[in-house]
């Protein structure tokens, strides 16, 4: 009888621990799944503001300086406790000080996007396989408007000469050509036209750094806002 009831004991204890460690393991996942989130999440944001930064890092006009100064501040705050470790990215933040006091350093922006590129593919990929397949293709969408904001950027440093310099001549040639899509008129279309007609091709540079900002930043930021409520609609718990 004793035993009976031992036995009994031991099962129902051994259930309970099985059980418990189940309840453990599920909220750790639910924890690491709320993690990887937020933190896709704030790398979007990251990318977006990074970008914008490495855009007006060359210029030296009041209105420009203090615009990136305001965007330094802002990645200053998403760059603090950045959660690589706990998830095994890798410690992008510790890259951030120096380009903040380089902030002209146009590849050493376009490095660390590329590096969040990569994070954010990651983290898109784990989300995938925990259940969240809606989420596929953001990486390539991504690069794509990568390559929108690095014309952008480019555009900007070549308005800075009354002649747009061989060498960013022939980088923004070479964008325009991946990007066109001439089956889709506008905007994108038009805006790749005219950087054609008012800044690669003449002889001399018809607009300001700040007009090509004004000129393709609303189209940037409303792909790259549209991109994220999608994604903050698909990963939300149910």
């Amino acid at each position: 009888m004793e035993l009976s009831i031992a036995l009994a004991l031991a099962a129902g204890l051994f259930l309970l621990g099985q059980w418990l460690c189940q309840r453990a393991t599920r909220r750790h996942q639910q924890a690491l799944g709320h993690l990887q989130s937020t933190t896709l999440l704030r790398a979007l944001e990251l990318l977006q503001i990074l970008q914008k930064h490495r855009g007006l890092g060359a210029q030296q006009d009041i209105v420009s300086v203090s615009q990136r100064n305001a965007l330094a501040r802002q990645l200053d705050q998403l760059w603090l406790n950045w959660p690589g470790p706990s998830l095994q990215l890798p410690p992008l933040q510790q890259d951030w000080p120096q380009l903040r006091r380089n902030p002209a350093d146009f590849e050493a922006h376009s490095r660390m996007l590329e590096a969040l590129l990569r994070v954010i593919e990651q983290l898109e990929e784990r989300l995938r396989q925990n259940d969240s397949p809606a989420l596929h293709g953001l990486g390539p969408t991504l690069r794509q408007l990568e390559g929108l904001a690095r014309l952008r950027g480019l555009a900007m440093r070549a308005a800075n000469y009354s002649h747009c310099p061989a060498g960013l001549q022939l980088q923004l040639r070479e964008l325009c050509q991946q990007l066109d899509d001439p089956a889709r008129t506008e905007p994108l279309h038009g805006l790749l036209q005219r950087l054609q007609r008012e800044l690669i091709e003449p002889p001399q540079v018809r607009l300001a750094p700040n007009d090509f900002f004004a000129l393709l930043t609303p189209l940037i930021d409303a792909r790259l806002n549209a991109l994220r409520h999608t994604v903050e609609r698909r990963i939300a718990p149910s």
